[in-house]
């Protein structure tokens, strides 16, 4: 006898075979063809992950596993906390559990320069030989600059630094006169035990023709600790030595020295963050 199959068996038959296609088939938002197991396509909006305050990078709490038990290596969320207890700290942005720590996406970054300005001399010191350190315009005490680390961490700040002389003396008619003018640059930072002092110099000629204000650049790299959240003053002054050679003694007039031009040789001072 042959086998009759009823409208009820064909129904059964049907659905579990759109049950089966289904728990094989991929997913599309907005989509009828997906490209793999989960397609989202939108032209105006995106994907809202979960936003969660995290209290440090090894600490998966507040995130739970439903199912209990540890939450599964992958597990992608947003932070919007920011902590700054100088150790495992978090930070806004959107982080992947490793199984023992959450590892933000997204390298830190920060980097700031504090360059040279004014409207004296378009920004340009002329500094004096009896005078001891004078302010760089916009880098000095009286500027109050500070630098605010948004992370805690190993920060990179590079000097840039630049002297001319003024003009030299005629010291022996129909000679070649070449002289040397001296200084130190100052750099002080509440988060170095001492300030930099960095010695400078540079060269004047004098033959017919004065040639000044040859440039030599300096540039100073140092490595520091800071923490997320705080502020850190810094400045930068230059002090030049006596000058006997140039004209005034250095103390006045072209025998002055020049420490930067903003538009073209400015002093400047940068901060990096480079931990990550």
């Amino acid at each position: 006898m042959k086998p009759i199959f009823t409208f009820k068996c064909w129904v059964f038959l049907f659905t579990t075979c759109i049950i089966h296609t289904i728990s094989l088939a991929q997913v599309g938002i907005n989509t009828t063809t997906p490209n793999g197991i989960l397609d989202v396509n939108s032209s105006n909006a995106g994907i809202v992950l979960p936003r969660v305050s995290l209290t440090a990078t090894n600490d998966p709490l507040p995130v739970k596993n439903p199912q209990t038990g540890a939450i599964p290596v992958g597990t992608v969320v947003y932070n919007i906390n920011t902590t700054n207890t100088g150790s495992n700290d978090v930070y806004k942005g959107i982080y992947v559990w490793t199984g023992t720590e959450w590892y933000n996406k997204f390298t830190k970054k920060q980097a700031e320069i504090f360059k040279q300005s004014g409207p004296s001399n378009n920004g340009m010191l002329r500094t004096a030989s009896n005078v001891d350190y004078q302010d760089i315009p916009n880098l000095g005490v009286s500027d109050n600059q500070s630098f605010t680390a948004k992370y805690s961490g190993t920060y990179k700040i590079e000097l840039n630094l630049n002297y001319g002389g003024g003009y030299v003396k005629d010291l022996e008619p129909g000679a070649i006169d070449i002289s040397v003018q001296k200084g130190n640059f100052k750099f002080a930072f509440d988060g170095l035990s001492s300030d930099i002092i960095i010695p400078a110099h540079t060269k004047s000629t004098l033959l017919v023709t004065r040639y000044y204000a040859i440039w030599e650049q300096y540039s100073i790299v140092r490595y520091v600790d800071l923490t997320a959240g705080t502020s850190y003053d810094f400045s930068l002054q230059f002090d030049q030595l006596p000058s006997p050679e140039f004209v005034g003694n250095g103390n006045s007039g072209d025998g002055l020295g020049y420490i930067g031009i903003p538009d073209h040789v400015p002093c400047s001072v940068e901060f990096t963050y480079i931990e990550n």
